[in-house]
């Protein structure tokens, strides 16, 4: 198989962004926030949508990538706000609470893309790609803007990375050590957020969610610190960008996303399949 230009540029964007879902992922899983990230994820489409529909009405390019990014970026935090908002309420709860957001938030980015579609708009092609993504269409652009959102993730993480430790595993002693926790969880939001719009156009609103927690939980399998967790979370992250590219790109002729999606998932169970029969190679102790 010949890597082209194209496809060095794929291979490239995809690698940075598995590594970088796979490094905040680590975090949203310890803090139980997974939920909340494939809320984020959903709520992407109607973001991106209406700031489509709304920079076509003022005569600007709605296929700007920022454009987009922004307004996708607006709707997830709308979203992961919503759900533990509702869920405070009486007889609702985290569950009802979560699938009422995504429900609720993913039926109005589908309407909306209708809305898109059936219009006049010389600009709308190619829009519904945001849902199951189209890493094969990513050019330069594309990359330059993931590799600044990969970089900033990147760097708020490595500049926080003991304080989100500590918010991880024990909130109550982080805030008794002076920590402001509450600022602390809107940062990881911002985090998982802005992970996922990078991811918006890649892998999709759908399958991004996958690069998030498929390596972070496959991390947790074969890790047991957090710094080596969170770098393998990386590394697995990475590696099953890579060779979902690859494969994409073999004559298996599969889309890019959801080839991503399948062996970072593959990934996981081989780790859960690795550490049972760890596990069941060990002696039992004696009475």
């Amino acid at each position: 198989m010949t890597l082209g230009a194209n496809t060095l540029v794929v291979l490239a964007g995809c690698t940075l962004l598995g590594a970088t879902c796979g490094a905040v992922g680590v975090f949203a899983v310890a803090r139980r926030r997974a939920l909340l990230a494939d809320v984020a994820s959903h709520a992407t489409l109607p973001g991106a949508c209406a700031a489509f529909l709304a920079a076509d009405a003022l005569g600007l390019d709605g296929r700007n990538a920022w454009v987009l990014l922004a307004g996708a970026a607006a709707s997830a935090a709308l979203a992961a706000w919503a759900s533990p908002a509702l869920a405070r309420f009486r007889g609702i709860g985290e569950e009802a609470a979560t699938a009422v957001t995504l429900a609720g938030f993913f039926g109005l980015g589908a309407v909306l893309l209708s809305v898109v579609q059936s219009g006049d708009s010389a600009s709308q092609g190619g829009l519904s790609r945001i849902l199951l993504g189209s890493a094969a269409a990513l050019t330069q652009a594309d990359l330059a803007t993931v590799l600044v959102l990969a970089l900033a993730v990147l760097g708020v993480v490595v500049a926080l990375f003991k304080e989100l430790c500590a918010l991880t595993f024990d909130a109550a002693h982080a805030r008794a050590s002076g920590l402001r926790v509450d600022a602390l969880d809107r940062v990881l939001l911002a985090l998982v957020v802005v992970a996922v719009v990078a991811g918006m156009q890649i892998v999709g609103a759908v399958l991004v969610v996958s690069l998030l927690l498929a390596p972070a939980a496959a991390a947790r399998q074969v890790c047991a610190r957090m710094p080596s967790v969170a770098i393998a979370a990386a590394a697995f992250g990475g590696a099953s960008a890579a060779l979902g590219v690859l494969l994409s790109r073999s004559e298996l002729s599969v889309p890019t996303g959801s080839a991503i999606a399948l062996v970072a998932t593959a990934a996981f169970l081989a780790t859960v399949a690795l550490r049972a029969r760890r596990a069941s190679a060990q002696p039992e102790p004696r009475a």
